[in-house]
Parts: C-alpha cells; sequence; structure tokens
C-alpha cells in the first residue's frame, strides 16, 4: 500500500468502516457534536469550545472574538498555509508577515519585535508541523504592547496540555480536523477561548453561526470512502508498460470533476466567507479519533525517532518536539529525492515551498513583500517533509530516511 503525505485523511480501518456506516445509515450519530464537546471540554478543563465545518472558520470566529476589523494589523508568520491569511482578509484586516527562525520553523521573536505598530492588534503564533513555539516570550512581548494571542494549533492535537505551554498563554486556541491533521473528520475546527473576559463574546457570535445541511456532513465520510480507494489504486497502471497514468490518479481527476472531492489547496485567496457548525457526521469521526489520539501521537513519535537514529546527521530535524504532523529536512534539492521517493510509493510533500502554500505567484494580493523574510524565503526553496503516517510501518520510514541519505545534498543557509 502507497504512504501518501497530502490529501489522505488521518484514517484507519476503523474509521473507514464508521464512513461505510454512516452512508449507509446504519450508524446512529445523533447527539454525537454534544458528545464530542463534553469530551472537548473535559480535555480544555472547562473552558469555552466552538466547533466549525473548516478550521478557516475558527480563526475567523477566534478573530471576530478578539474585536479585529478594518485596517488592523494582524502579525502572521511567514511560511504559512494561505488559510491563516484568508480569515485576516475576510475581516479586510492586514496581515503582517513575520521571520523564522531556522531551528523549529516558528516566529523569529527577534523580527517579530520589530514588526510591532500602533496598529497591531493581534499576533497568531503557529505551532509549524507540531513544533511548539515559545508561547510564553511571545506573551511577555505582546502584553508590553498589549496586543492579542491566538494560538494556531493545527498542526498538533494532544489529550492532556497539562505538561505544555499550549493554551497557557494565549486569548483564543484554534485547531484544524482537515485531512491531513493530527486527528481528523475531512474538514473541522476548533476555538478554545483561554482569556475569559471574550467568553459571552464568543457565546453571542456563535449563536449566528449556521448548522451545515445533510449533503455538506456526508462530504466526510464519502471522502473517507473514496480516498482509500484512490490510495489502493494510486499506483495501479491503466496501460501495459507505462506508469503515469494509473488508476487511482485517474480516480482523483473523476471525482474532482463529479464535485465528490476537493481539491486540498489551491493558489488563491478563497474569496467566499462561508460560516457552518460542525456536523453530526464529523462529530461522530473525531470522537472516534479522540479515543485512540494518544497512540497515533506515540506512533508519530516512534517515526521521528527512527528518523533521527537513520537519517545523516545533516539532515535530521533539530526540533524538541516529537510528536510530529510531518518530519520536515532541509535539503538543496529536495525536488529530486521527492521523485527518488515517489518511485518507492512515497508520496512526501512540501509544506511550505512558498512563504504562503500553496501560492507561488500574486503574492502581492495577501499583502507579502518579497525581501520581508529572508530565512523564510530560503527555507522554503529547500524544505520537504517525509511521512509520520501512523501506517507507517518501522522499515518503510527506515527505507525512507535511506533513500533520502542515498540521494540528498545538504542544505546551506547563506548570509
Amino acid at each position: 500500500m502507497p504512504t501518501l503525505i497530502g490529501s489522505i485523511p488521518t484514517t484507519q480501518s476503523d474509521d473507514l468502516e464508521l464512513a461505510k456506516r454512516i452512508l449507509s445509515g446504519q450508524e446512529n450519530i445523533v447527539d454525537s457534536t454534544v458528545n464530542l464537546q463534553k469530551k472537548l471540554e473535559d480535555i480544555f478543563q472547562n473552558k469555552d469550545v466552538y466547533l466549525f465545518n473548516r478550521g478557516r472558520e475558527a480563526l475567523y470566529f477566534a478573530l471576530q472574538t478578539l474585536g479585529i476589523g478594518s485596517d488592523d494589523e494582524i502579525i502572521v508568520q511567514a511560511m504559512t498555509c494561505v488559510a491563516v491569511v484568508t480569515p485576516i482578509l475576510w475581516l479586510k484586516a492586514k496581515p503582517i508577515y513575520v521571520d523564522i527562525n531556522q531551528e523549529d520553523f516558528n516566529i523569529d521573536i527577534t523580527d517579530l519585535e520589530k514588526k510591532i505598530t500602533s496598529k497591531t492588534k493581534v499576533i497568531v503564533v503557529q505551532h509549524t508541523f507540531g513544533n511548539i513555539a515559545n508561547v510564553e516570550k511571545i506573551a511577555e512581548i505582546a502584553k508590553r504592547h498589549n496586543i492579542f494571542i491566538i494560538e494556531d494549533c493545527a498542526h498538533l492535537f494532544y489529550t492532556n496540555y497539562s505538561k505544555t505551554d499550549i493554551n497557557k498563554y494565549s486569548d483564543v486556541s484554534f485547531f484544524s480536523f482537515a485531512q491531513d491533521k493530527g486527528i481528523s473528520a475531512v474538514q473541522g475546527g476548533l476555538v478554545v477561548i483561554n482569556n475569559p473576559q471574550f467568553k459571552d463574546v464568543a457565546m453571542n457570535l456563535y449563536l449566528n453561526v449556521e448548522d451545515q445541511d445533510k449533503s455538506q456532513g456526508m462530504y466526510n465520510a464519502r471522502y473517507i470512502k473514496l480516498w482509500s480507494m484512490i490510495k489502493k489504486y494510486y499506483f495501479t497502471p491503466i496501460l501495459p508498460f507505462q506508469s503515469r497514468i494509473t488508476l487511482g490518479k485517474t480516480l482523483v481527476m473523476i471525482f474532482r470533476w463529479l464535485g465528490l472531492i476537493k481539491q486540498q489547496a489551491t493558489s488563491s485567496v478563497d474569496t467566499a466567507l462561508s460560516m457552518n457548525r460542525i456536523s453530526e457526521v464529523q462529530s461522530a469521526h473525531l470522537l472516534n479519533q479522540l479515543n485512540k489520539c494518544d497512540d497515533m501521537n506515540k506512533r508519530r513519535e516512534e517515526i521521528a525517532n527512527i528518523y533521527n537514529e537513520t537519517l545523516n546527521p545533516q539532515f535530521r530535524n533539530n526540533g524538541a518536539t516529537k510528536y510530529l504532523l510531518r518530519y520536515p529536512v532541509l535539503l538543496s534539492n529536495p525536488g529530486v529525492v521527492m521523485q527518488q521517493l515517489k518511485k518507492h510509493k512515497y508520496i512526501c510533500g512540501r509544506w511550505y515551498n512558498s512563504v504562503v502554500f500553496p501560492m507561488k505567484n500574486s503574492l502581492e494580493e495577501i499583502g507579502y513583500t518579497q525581501g520581508c523574510c529572508p530565512t523564510a524565503e530560503l527555507i522554503t526553496k529547500g524544505i520537504l517533509n517525509l511521512p509520520t503516517n501512523i501506517d507507517l510501518t518501522n522499515d518503510e520510514a527506515i527505507e525512507i530516511a535511506n533513500i533520502v541519505n542515498e540521494n540528498a545534498k545538504s542544505f546551506k543557509f547563506s548570509n
């Protein structure tokens, strides 16, 4: 079975069987959202939680809760996703891009302090790849300037945050449950209110968020079923003596043409503002994934340890966090290595091969000025993500690391 790092949801056989039962009407999913909310309130120690159809909707809600409006400046790091920038633009606010550090690809605190102005209202702190940012230090800076903090926890999910700094120093946190996240419902978002002064505002705003119709919810269960089929046949050739045209790739095109699955990320800004609460279908899948979240994180840690032990020293990731959603390496020839891995049926990724992924051109549309984040711009040229998929075997992880060792060239930072 091939390993796909991208569109395939974080699912196992039990998730697939659940999707099939939901689609056939054999699974009772009534009250799934109520039960999910109770579980999340326990995880976040009775803080107010709000559930949405998508992660970008969760961020939009978080910004609304903090009173963000036209011309307010919102600090985000370079090497992020367009889904982070889109909600800022929906509110007609202005994204201000801060450079990143080389160790964990999170906000560079020195550059952050340089870019704070009298118009800065929020700092969005991203935990890139699951590497936990220095939120405590950023909170000290924010407090001096009377700035709010939103934590972008899209790349991680734990069932116990007591031993981390996550949610301790921010006003609001948001999470994503998209197809390639720590736990997945294909789509989904969560807001956690950490600062009690915003409790009433958030509650009143949520009253105006609409429910999804039934077909919207069913999309997520159908997506899991269809992608399990795509993955199975992804490298199966349709014609003899050729490998480019395969059954799995053809299924992707057909399903997208029919509107049954959507492209994971597009190189354009989503201008259509839509806000929906999470569906019972998504909640049912998240409840199932929550039950095995700790095991999935442990497996990701085991795979990261294998990479750390097997990769040549110059290719190892130096971040301290082991629960990595993807294992990032920096190479001078990432495209070459990516193709070599593909020959062995490992489809790896390039989060983020542009400063606002996946936008390569027209960065001025999202307020990015070339040269304002030089470290991020350099890193995007060399980044390659190795999979930490929960279904990856130890032998496969070792093989991936050895392919990198055999084909990769060292990445060098220039002054």
